[in-house]
């Protein structure tokens, strides 16, 4: 599939997801994109830590993969960009809007995989 500038890219996958009733899939991105908010997991405190990129940068790699975690679709992606300086960072993707054009790979699996809670971690693991 492809995203076209201004969509926002979690919630357009999340939206395929539902309309093309995918049960699990793996997913493969470039492209660019801007008001990147990435993160990581820290797991002495068990939540997420947040940075927020305002800028345009390139899309050099993002993977993940599409679950479900009570009832709903869930896209737990990590994404590598770089900008003009091309220093790369990275993390996991919680929102970016397209700010060129953002080319996703989507292999499709026809088992649902879903998600369960740890509450030891704090993290919603596939439960397998």
């Amino acid at each position: 599939m492809r995203l076209d500038r201004g969509e926002e890219v979690v919630e357009v996958l999340t939206s395929f997801a539902i309309q093309k009733k995918i049960a699990a899939g793996v997913l493969q991105g470039i492209g660019a994109i801007k008001n990147v908010t990435l993160g990581y997991f820290d797991t002495t405190a068990g939540r997420y830590r947040k940075r927020r990129i305002a800028k345009t940068v390139e899309v050099i790699s993002l993977t993940g993969n599409l679950s479900y975690f009570e009832g709903k679709p869930v896209i737990h992606a990590h994404v590598a960009v770089a900008g003009p300086d091309y220093r790369l960072l990275g993390g996991h993707l919680f929102s970016a809007t397209v700010a060129v054009t953002l080319e996703i790979f989507i292999r499709v699996f026809p088992r649902r995989l879903n998600r369960k809670h740890d509450p030891a971690v704090g993290f919603n693991f596939r439960d397998l």
